[in-house]
């Protein structure tokens, strides 16, 4: 963590969505960040319409999660797991945080667009050009965290976080590795295609922890691994039993 999270970094955790693992090791990276001393921003891939919803919700002294879930985003049909009930937990670890003093924002930065990876890096440059000093820690989905440029299905794409290199050559970019598990994953664009699904492992299973090496077989897509253990399935916040029912 320490040789990650020098001053002012730029860390970018590519994920699985919906998974419990992924959003909480975030937020643990960020909270070992804030106690340092360091200003934190956790970006997370949240609609940027989110934005002034979330900042009068962490602003409140107390306040429901459903303040800030009563939204179409946590309410989509669709659930890709970035509204899972993890993420809501991070949101809320990380007011309670912020209220107990650590220097930590959340910053969303899901621009949408025909090209999000170019509004996704527009957004997080924004911020940064707010925070020179500021350490960020940014979740987002594994292709987007990707450092080379081309995919099976187009070999030109030019991933978020290639677009990140020319304003941050020093940003650290690092894939998720498991053993196995399950996810909340979306295999079509309907509800009916989303659900707990079970997962190959992509790495040895170990603990929490963070390698710098690169993978032999893909050395220019990250710059290591974080490693979570055995990954779990996060269902949607608004339909998990823990879930607060918003008042009509």
């Amino acid at each position: 963590m320490e040789t990650v999270l020098k001053p002012a970094a730029f860390v970018v955790l590519g994920e699985m969505h919906g998974t419990q693992e992924a959003p909480l090791f975030a937020s643990m990276l960020a909270c070992h960040a804030a106690t340092a001393g360091q200003p934190v921003r956790l970006a997370l891939e949240l609609p940027v319409e989110e934005q002034a919803r979330l900042d009068a919700w962490f602003a409140k002294e107390d306040g429901a999660s459903w303040e800030f879930t009563d939204s179409d985003f946590w309410r989509r049909e669709v659930q890709d797991g970035r509204s899972s009930e993890a993420m809501k937990q991070l949101l809320e670890r990380v007011r309670n945080w912020q209220h107990a003093g650590l220097p930590l924002r959340v910053v969303a930065f899901d621009a949408g667009g025909k090209d999000r990876d170019a509004t996704m890096a527009e957004q997080l440059q924004k911020a940064r050009g707010e925070a020179r000093q500021g350490t960020f820690i940014v979740l987002v989905g594994n292709l987007h965290a990707r450092r080379d440029v081309g995919a099976p299905w187009n070999k030109s794409l030019e991933f978020m976080t290639h677009r990140l290199l020319a304003t941050e050559p020093g940003l650290v970019s690092l894939d998720l590795a498991y053993p196995g598990g399950s996810a909340w994953i979306c295999r079509g664009m309907t509800a009916d295609t989303c659900g707990e699904k079970p997962l190959r492992g992509v790495g040895a299973a170990q603990p929490a922890s963070i390698s710098l090496q690169k993978n032999a077989d893909d050395p220019d897509g990250y710059d290591g691994t974080y490693s979570v253990g055995t990954l779990s399935a996060s269902p949607p916040a608004l339909g998990a039993s823990t879930a607060t029912p918003t008042p009509h």
